[in-house]
């Protein structure tokens, strides 16, 4: 569990609570929907059938209606997909999860009292509670504490774990599971300015301790449930692998972002939480007359379930781009009344591209990054320039900055039928993700096969890889920088000098200077 701890702590830190709260009413509502429904198709496929009483049902729907931040969260860093819209969105319905998880465990442990509003009382109180005393410390006390911490590395390390401890410690005394006591520590560090090193500091204890907690989740299995009922694992299966990917992809439809989305959302938090397990162990201990709620066949299944469910997540999120794609194809064939914008009004929202008539000669760049952002500021001053990025936080700034920003990424065909790409004058990509940045590569060739590709590499492979693909230029960041570094340290060791370097060091610090301020806000962006 510490390893969770230490996740969760790290996810905080990343976290801007503003920028969730900006997902809308919309998120929250589905996620609310999304619980609920869980929990009425559980019931409504082993109460009536006889399969389990309404107690255990309750705790079964409970266990199956959560996802897995801890598995999410690391497959999506993992991959660097963390500021996609699509992350986003699955990232606040599982933060949004796990604070509802800070009701039901306190709750179903007093299954027998579970309306009484005491109860809920006492929970709201103590979730408050710890919320303040993270605002206080965030606001007065941390900031002081990490100033003189920062100027030792080994003081700042264990700061930066003392403070997840903490956390963790008062949530135990407070009666919250310790996942999200330590998130809420690490968004009470999330307004420093060394989030992003204590970030990298925690890191591979967190990677260790999560190693130790895969591997005792592999202990954890057991199949000594051949007496349960085998439409009652039917259901249950079909509960977490068929219905609730479904009840994902619906509630995508209607909150606006389309099928595509509903379809990664659905294959990506399909899995069950680990909190599951927490769940599981009070309905085999709880006593609910006379018994436990659990019975020791339907306990194993149901912690075997959720151990399956998180062993093959990987694979099925890994495929979901391609599965999503596959349906998409699909779905042209459908008549026009089940293709309606409804159902993608949040994606045209952040897609707003000048029409065909207004481009012409155009430039397209992808990736509004350092590299991307200045090409734009540059190019713009003279040509009619277009900037596509992945993270909606990214487009909302450059937006603000006046610059020419659209929401997109490489799976969005009709994005790119809109940015008339027979009549662009040059196809700039400035990512460096090569595999989305191949992606692009493809689709414009779907539109324009003479059109001119300008690319960055960061390695030698990629720019090869770039060239076979038919790109005009492929320009090494890494490459030119070392030229041009060895060409400086050259002259230096010939001349003795520096001159040109001395000439303009003052100019160039003050330009930095300037870079910087503007990186921060995009890091701070949302």
């Amino acid at each position: 569990m510490i390893g969770m701890a230490l996740l969760m702590f790290s996810i905080g830190i990343e976290t801007s609570i503003h920028r969730l709260l900006k997902m809308g009413r919309s998120v929250i509502l589905a996620t609310l929907l999304q619980v609920g429904l869980m929990l009425f198709f559980t019931f409504l496929f082993t109460i009536p059938t006889g399969l389990l009483n309404p107690e255990q049902a309750l705790f079964v729907g409970a266990i199956l209606a959560f996802s897995s931040t801890m598995i999410v969260v690391k497959l999506l860093s993992d991959s660097n997909e963390l500021n996609s819209l699509n992350s986003r969105l699955m990232i606040s319905i599982l933060l949004l999860q796990d604070f509802l998880m800070i009701f039901f465990v306190p709750m179903l442990s007093n299954i027998s009292n579970i309306f009484d509003p005491a109860i809920l009382f006492n929970v709201v109180s103590k979730s408050l509670l710890l919320f303040l005393i993270a605002f206080v410390m965030s606001r007065y006390v941390l900031p002081r504490f990490f100033r003189v911490a920062v100027e030792e590395q080994e003081l700042f390390v264990l700061a930066s774990i003392a403070t997840a401890f903490i956390f963790i410690g008062l949530g135990e005394l407070l009666s919250i599971p310790i996942a999200i006591s330590a998130f809420i520590g690490g968004l009470a560090l999330s307004t420093l300015p060394y989030n992003l090193e204590i970030f990298s500091k925690i890191r591979a204890l967190r990677d260790f301790f999560l190693t130790i907690f895969f591997v005792s989740l592999g202990a954890q299995l057991s199949f000594g449930f051949s007496a349960l009922n085998p439409w009652l694992m039917i259901a249950i299966v079909a509960l977490v692998f068929v219905i609730k990917p479904i009840v994902f992809f619906i509630l995508s439809l209607l909150m606006g972002y389309g099928s595509k989305t509903g379809v990664k959302m659905g294959l990506s938090l399909f899995q069950v939480s680990e909190f599951g397990f927490e769940l599981a162990g009070i309905a085999a201990i709880t006593i609910a007359s006379g018994a436990t709620v659990f019975s020791a066949d339907l306990f194993s299944f149901v912690v075997t379930v959720i151990a399956v469910s998180m062993i093959v997540s990987p694979y099925i999120m890994g495929s979901s781009s391609r599965v999503a794609q596959f349906f998409y194809g699909k779905a042209k064939v459908l008549p026009k009344h089940l293709r309606t914008g409804f159902f993608r009004r949040k994606l045209d929202e952040l897609e707003v591209v000048p029409s065909k008539k207004e481009l012409e000669n155009h430039i397209v760049i992808i990736g509004g990054g350092t590299i991307g952002r200045g090409l734009a500021k540059q190019l713009k001053k003279n040509n009619q320039v277009i900037v596509i990025d992945h993270d909606p936080g990214v487009v909302e700034q450059g937006q603000k900055e006046g610059l020419p920003f659209v929401y997109g990424t490489s799976e969005n065909e009709s994005l790119f039928d809109k940015l008339d790409l027979p009549d662009a004058k040059l196809f700039i990509i400035s990512i460096l993700n090569h595999a989305e940045a191949s992606k692009m590569v493809e689709q414009v060739r779907r539109f324009n096969r003479k059109l001119p590709i300008f690319a960055i590499a960061h390695y030698f492979s990629d720019a090869l890889d770039f060239y076979k693909k038919g790109v005009e230029y492929v320009c090494m960041p890494s490459v030119i920088g070392s030229n041009s570094f060895m060409q400086k340290i050259s002259e230096f060791i010939d001349t003795g000098k520096n001159a040109k370097a001395d000439r303009f060091k003052s100019e160039f610090i003050d330009y930095l200077e300037e870079k910087v301020k503007e990186e921060k806000k995009y890091r701070q962006r949302g």
